[in-house]
């Protein structure tokens, strides 16, 4: 048969030469085999003998350039915003800030209203009559009691005053004393001036409480021995105790002294005082 090329060739009428076909071309028998399909012949460089007008289909050519690129296309809608992240952590604290200036000093405030006080010790200042030894009654000092007025007198001269004008003197076994009126519940304190006129001077000082039945409560004792005491001339020692708290239904109090010396010596006091302490 002969196709529409002129070629003649046997088998199956197929225009392709596709799968193992048997062609003649010239005379000859050439077996085609593979993708050799042209139209209606085999390519030559497939089928040896085909008709070599087939329309065969060449090497493949070098890529072309790239075109250009064409333009954006139109902007898409916006996506869904996405879930938040995580939190990140805190940062460290800055530094401090300079401290600001002062502000401006507020009004005073309205004063308080006088407090009251309900202690029953309160200080009454000084509760001794005449300590200071200046007034005298013969030769006892004023608001004073003694157990022997001979044994008591009034001195003025320079050196034997602790202060003010006169001072009192006190021979061996003499005893001065006052009672002062006072409640119970206070402390109190005692002191003095005194000084040895001699070397052989001791002194006894009590504060001794009573109450209303005259019983008494000895609370302070002050002790100087002999040859303890100072004796130099315009020299005098001080002396302080305090007294423990007045007991409940104390009346008074007694302020004593008593003196012991040898040989004529004797004792000047001056500037006693008795106050709550």
């Amino acid at each position: 048969m002969f196709n529409s090329y002129g070629d003649f060739y046997t088998g199956r009428d197929d225009s392709f030469c596709n799968g193992e076909e048997t062609f003649r071309g010239n005379g000859q028998e050439n077996f085609c085999q593979g993708n050799c399909s042209c139209g209606f012949g085999c390519c030559r460089n497939c089928c040896q003998g085909c008709n070599p007008n087939c329309p065969c289909q060449g090497p493949r050519g070098a890529t072309g350039a790239t075109g250009a690129t064409g333009a954006d296309g139109a902007k898409g809608a916006t996506g869904a915003t996405g879930a938040d992240g995580a939190k990140g952590a805190t940062g460290a604290d800055g530094a401090k800030g300079a401290t600001g200036a002062t502000g401006a000093k507020g009004a005073t405030g309205a004063t308080g209203a006088t407090g009251t006080c309900s202690c029953p010790c309160q200080s009454r200042e000084e509760l001794i009559i005449n300590g200071g030894m200046e007034a005298f009654s013969d030769s006892v000092p004023t608001g004073w009691t003694a157990n022997n007025k001979n044994l008591v007198s009034k001195v003025t001269l320079q050196g034997r005053v602790h202060s003010g004008n006169a001072a009192v003197n006190l021979e061996d076994d003499a005893v001065l004393y006052q009672d002062i009126v006072l409640g119970g519940g206070c402390f109190h304190e005692l002191s003095f001036f005194a000084r040895g006129e001699g070397s052989q001077v001791g002194l006894t000082a009590k504060v001794i409480y009573f109450n209303a039945q005259n019983q008494p409560t000895e609370v302070l004792v002050i002790t100087v021995r002999q040859q303890d005491m100072t004796n130099s001339n315009r020299e005098f020692a001080y002396y302080r105790g305090i007294a423990s708290a007045a007991p409940a239904g104390t009346v008074k109090a007694r302020i004593e002294f008593t003196v012991t010396a040898n040989g004529g010596q004797s004792m000047d006091l001056d500037d006693v005082s008795f106050s709550v302490a």
